[in-house]
């Protein structure tokens, strides 16, 4: 088990994920109905969303999804942390996605000029704690950069993945949610 200061940061990736994706979950359907009609929005999907459906419960299933994923690949990195672990790439691709998520975030909302769902929680935790995990385990060569690269290679497609089939199960579950 890796000592207090990085057992923090790891633990801090599925906290700060799931605090931002709160924030995605609160706003987002307001925002999509409110921007329908606005071609400047279309560019940051990341999927084609049908407006006049709730996608409230699909999105939450998605988030849900890689909540488990991100919460189980810091709990294998917390328990076999030591600089040769396989989990320590895994984590650090992780931690650059949603870096990178975050920047992506703040970027739709400078070129919108206006809020975009997440936006708040990107600038103040997301951003910052990418920024900050991933300096401290460069540093202290947990990781080094081919092992950073490979993380992000792996991480990247199934991050991917992992919001099609969220948003494509969240889809499925929705209806039965209205029958009730």
């Amino acid at each position: 088990m890796p000592d207090w200061s990085f057992a923090m940061v790891l633990w801090l990736l599925p906290a700060v994920f799931f605090i931002h994706d709160g924030e995605e979950i609160a706003t987002m359907e307001w925002w999509l109905r409110k921007n329908k009609n606005n071609p400047r929005v279309s560019p940051f999907s990341p999927v084609s969303i049908p407006w006049d459906k709730h996608i409230t419960l699909q999105f939450t299933f998605a988030v849900l999804l890689i909540g488990f994923i991100l919460t189980s690949v810091t709990a294998f990195t917390a328990l076999n942390f030591e600089s040769s672990s396989p989990f320590n790439a895994l984590f650090a691709g992780f931690v650059t996605v949603f870096l990178l998520d975050g920047v992506k975030h703040v970027g739709a909302s400078i070129a919108l000029w206006a809020y975009t769902p997440g936006v708040i929680t990107a600038a103040i935790l997301e951003i910052p704690y990418g920024i900050y995990a991933l300096c401290r385990l460069l540093h202290a060569d947990i990781i080094n950069m081919t092992s950073f690269a490979l993380g992000i290679i792996i991480a990247l497609p199934i991050t991917l993945l992992l919001v099609w089939t969220g948003l494509t199960l969240g889809k499925r579950i929705a209806p039965f949610r209205q029958n009730i």
